[in-house]
């Protein structure tokens, strides 16, 4: 399991080794029209093209790999995360290169990760939270899903589990809106659930849908418990 410190050291030296690359391609190229005009330099030529090739092929793999590794950081309960927002965005890190790395499915364990956090504290406010400010203010059943989320939290939730179902993107002028489908599948005492959530995760165009627009409760003999939806969300950007 890589952690945050090795994997900024391996991106270190993965651009140490891109420079190293891309002189060594400048060089080839110098050397390469040297030969084509004087008919000089012809075995500098050839080794130089030879290393160019074989050390971008490394580098390929080496990126290829640190990007597969950074999707390995251990961020399981990891409750030093501060999910916050800014400029029409959910800041998960504080470290912008580790936010821009970070893959779909990584976004959505740690946004599921935050969510069953704060169900797990039974407490209304601190649950009402995950909800976008949009949300809060247009449905009008909000309060029965949060209080049903407390009630399956009092069942002691055992385990829990997210799984990613895709995301859509909306563009406009150079900028867009990104929202996550996501589901926790839960096991208490007493039963087991998956509580589905639509998540507005980037909306520089209104920053009052960012956080979860809809929420669904389904039993295990997939029937539907509670529906929170915002109706008004897709009516604009």
């Amino acid at each position: 399991m890589m952690d945050i410190v090795t994997f900024g050291i391996s991106g270190i030296l993965t651009l140490v080794v891109c420079i190293i690359s891309i002189i060594l391609l400048v060089l080839t190229i110098v050397f390469g029209i040297i030969r084509a005009v004087k008919k000089k330099f012809k075995k500098t030529f050839i080794i130089l093209l030879i290393v160019t090739i074989l050390l971008g092929i490394v580098n390929f793999f080496t990126i290829n790999n640190l990007i597969k590794s950074f999707n390995e950081i251990n961020i399981d309960n990891d409750e030093s995360i501060n999910i916050r927002q800014e400029d029409g965005k959910i800041i998960l890190s504080d470290n912008p290169i580790e936010q821009l790395f970070m893959t779909d499915e990584k976004i959505t364990q740690i946004l599921c990760n935050d969510i069953m956090n704060k169900i797990k504290t039974k407490d209304y406010e601190n649950i009402k939270s995950i909800f976008s400010n949009d949300m809060i203010n247009n449905v009008k059943n909000l309060d029965e899903g949060i209080n049903k989320l407390i009630d399956i939290s009092n069942e002691n939730i055992t385990d829990f589990k997210p799984q990613s179902n895709g995301s859509e993107t909306h563009w406009d002028n150079g900028q867009h809106r990104k929202t996550f489908r996501f589901s926790c599948d839960i096991t208490t005492d007493n039963a087991k659930y998956s509580i589905g959530f639509e998540y507005d995760y980037e909306n520089p165009f209104n920053n009052e849908t960012l956080g979860v627009n809809r929420m669904v409760i389904i039993d295990e003999n997939r029937s539907i418990l509670v529906l929170v939806d915002n109706e008004t969300i897709n009516k604009g950007y």
